[in-house]
């Protein structure tokens, strides 16, 4: 190729605030319970080679999906405690419920090992988004909640005599998050290293 005499055309990150959220979050859902650590502005942006305005615009938008916590002192990774892990279990349960129970809700492909994902193709976009929200908070804690519960045998729930399939989804869904709701001490727990994890 000839060389045109041209400077090389440095080509600009157009959108440093996508790339940060996308990189913030993946990290959050795969850290694990951060309880507490703090997120240092600067420090995000010199190590994610960018400059401080998207690292405080992601930090504030993640602070709002209640993902880290926003301090005196600046932002912070959740505090996690048994009983407001218990309380998104709970939530998960009564929002999967009405998905479940929704009209024109596809149910064949819906999966008892990822109901909060399969949850989000309800036609209702609030209930998908809502269940999206809870799956993003609770994932620091999937990786804790699959060694303890292994995946959902078939992943289809057992017809009971006159139970509809959606009524029989629906209570499978129920007894999916009321067990982990139950056992949410023990799954933080685990995700925190501080007990092995034989399966429940």
């Amino acid at each position: 190729m000839a060389d045109s005499g041209q400077e090389p055309v440095l080509v600009r990150d157009r959108d440093p605030f996508d790339r940060t959220l996308e990189t913030l979050r993946r990290r959050l859902a795969q850290a694990g319970p951060m309880q507490g650590a703090p997120l240092p502005i600067s420090g995000l942006a010199e190590e994610l080679g960018v400059s401080p305005t998207p690292v405080r615009e992601v930090l504030a938008r993640l602070a709002g999906e209640d993902l880290i916590v926003r301090t005196p002192h600046g932002y912070a990774a959740l505090l996690h405690d048994p009983a407001r892990v218990a309380e998104l279990y709970d939530l998960a349960g009564v929002l999967v419920c009405a998905v479940v129970q929704a009209r024109g809700m596809d149910l064949a492909r819906f999966d008892l090992n990822t109901p909060l994902a399969s949850a989000q193709a309800a036609p209702n976009r609030a209930l998908a988004q809502a269940c999206a929200r809870i799956e993003a908070q609770l994932a620091p804690l999937a990786r804790a909640e699959a060694e303890l519960f292994g995946a959902a045998a078939g992943a289809k729930p057992p017809l009971t005599a006159g139970a509809s399939p959606r009524t029989a989804l629906a209570r499978a869904v129920r007894r999916h998050f009321a067990r982990r709701a139950v056992q949410s001490g023990r799954i933080l727990a685990v995700a925190l290293g501080l007990i092995k994890s034989p399966r429940i």
